[in-house]
């Protein structure tokens, strides 16, 4: 295993749970009616945290500062 997997995980797996639980508190009739919501939301929290890091220059920064 690498070094640093362990922090990069932990930090992926926060941005995870806190977009995800943003995620939650959109209200809507559809969205409770649509069983793929779960699979649409899935993806937009990966998508938005590997966005995020990538527009924030985190992924860069990971990369040359290795723990």
């Amino acid at each position: 295993m690498r070094k640093g997997i362990i922090m990069e995980s932990v930090v992926v797996g926060m941005t995870t749970l806190g977009i995800g639980t943003a995620l939650m508190f959109i209200p809507s009739e559809k969205l409770e009616e649509n069983k793929a919501w779960p699979f649409i939301g899935t993806f937009l929290v990966g998508f938005l945290a590997h966005l995020g890091y990538e527009i924030a220059g985190l992924n860069e920064w990971f990369c040359e500062n290795r723990m």
